[in-house]
């Protein structure tokens, strides 16, 4: 049975209380390790965006890795052995990605595959990953089709990208009763997949779509599409585009005449937050993570706080999600005794633990897929390296809610 909420239900606030009891030994980051590692490194393959148009994503997330490496690597690695990581960049190109995991696999014979951030790139490592039986970890990105009925060894973290649709239109049905909505969104496989999620719950929340406009990918200017969302005068324009688009879109819609809080972005990223500007204090966006929500554990302030001192900016769930794919790896090698990858793929479909940032619950589908989720933000404040924000919706759903599937292929 499907369950939706605007409130952060109890399973959170009961997962956030025994992760702060089993967590008080932990120690602080950069601590002398509590067990001296010996024997092998356990390696793992890291394929994400280093270069091309997803490098912001891809270098955010390998920033949020490179802190959880070391700190296990000061609580003394997995089970008594280095943890390591070994990064290759796959230059936004699937063919590069695909080349690198099997050279991964092949050369490095790592015992999994994570890292990348374009549901483009992940499907082509996907592809790679079932066939060869190599298990790969997604930490952010969020196409259903990463964990289609009959998927055996790719575990996605991050909700799918059909129920960000499906949240999005709940969102907005909560903010205005029979709203008028308009879509812009960039031409990628995660895009396409939100937005048929929010075609398929508008008519059922009596919310209608007054524009649809699809950007090819490359594209660098709106300024024609932003003066035709105008003209459709909706009460809220939801935005899935990327990067430098994004914060381009924005401005131009503001320079238009579209208030900040008719704005929706898809998800919250800092760069870009930080990119739209301060004439953008109002608009929102969804997230999974943010440094201003209240069930931040103490580790993830510890997290947050050094992630600020040492990159100059406050991480967003983009960090977040690789930080804590970290640690499900862990706990996954943990569960199986060591870097056999049946053993870990097994110790990945029964995994049962909770993110240490945020207490939020980790567990898989028999397909690889995790229980659905989403916040919703408003921005209250921009600074040169630091944003505030305020929850504005919570949502929870099961899988079956959707039918995923069928409505992205």
């Amino acid at each position: 049975m499907s369950r939706d909420t605007v409130t952060s239900g109890a399973w959170r606030q009961s997962a956030v209380t025994a992760f702060a009891i089993a967590c008080m030994g932990l120690a602080p980051f950069g601590a002398a390790p509590a067990v001296a590692q010996s024997g092998e490194p356990i390696t793992i393959g890291f394929i994400s965006e280093l270069s091309g148009p997803y490098s912001f994503f891809g270098t955010s997330c390998k920033q949020g890795l490179e802190f959880a490496e070391k700190k296990i690597a000061a609580e003394g690695g997995v089970l008594n052995r280095p943890l390591t990581f070994k990064v290759m960049d796959d230059q936004t190109n699937p063919a590069q990605a695909v080349a690198a995991a099997r050279s991964l696999d092949v050369q490095d014979n790592v015992l999994a595959l994570t890292g990348p951030t374009s549901s483009d790139i992940a499907l082509a490592i996907y592809g790679y990953a079932e066939q060869n039986k190599v298990p790969f970890v997604v930490p952010v990105a969020a196409f259903a089709q990463l964990t289609k009925p009959g998927t055996k060894y790719t575990f996605r973290v991050e909700p799918d990208a059909v129920g960000w649709g499906y949240a999005a239109a709940k969102f907005v049905a909560a903010r205005k009763a029979g709203a008028k909505l308009a879509l812009m969104y960039t031409d990628n496989a995660l895009a396409r997949a939100i937005t048929a999620g929010i075609k398929y719950q508008a008519e059922k929340e009596n919310v209608s779509i007054v524009a649809d406009i699809l950007f090819p990918q490359g594209s660098n200017d709106a300024t024609v599409q932003a003066a035709q969302v105008a003209a459709a005068k909706p009460d809220f324009v939801y935005l899935a585009t990327v990067g430098a688009f994004d914060v381009t879109t924005t401005n131009q819609l503001l320079d238009l005449g579209i208030k900040p809080e008719q704005i929706i972005h898809n998800v919250g990223a800092t760069s870009t937050l930080l990119g739209y500007g301060a004439r953008s204090v109002g608009s929102n966006y969804g997230t999974f993570f943010d440094a201003n929500l209240d069930n931040v554990t103490a580790e993830g302030h510890k997290f947050i706080d050094d992630f600020v001192q040492q990159v100059g900016r406050i991480p967003s769930y983009v960090e977040n999600y690789c930080y804590n794919t970290a640690y499900i790896i862990k706990t996954a090698i943990e569960k199986a005794g060591g870097a056999d990858r049946e053993k870990f793929r097994d110790a990945m479909s029964s995994l049962n633990m909770v993110e240490p940032t945020s207490g939020v619950p980790i567990s898989f589908d028999k397909n690889g897929a995790r229980k659905e989720y989403m916040y919703y933000m408003q921005l209250t404040g921009i600074a040169a390296k630091s944003y505030t924000a305020k929850r504005l919706f919570y949502i929870e759903w099961a899988p079956e809610t959707l039918p995923v599937y069928d409505l992205v292929k």
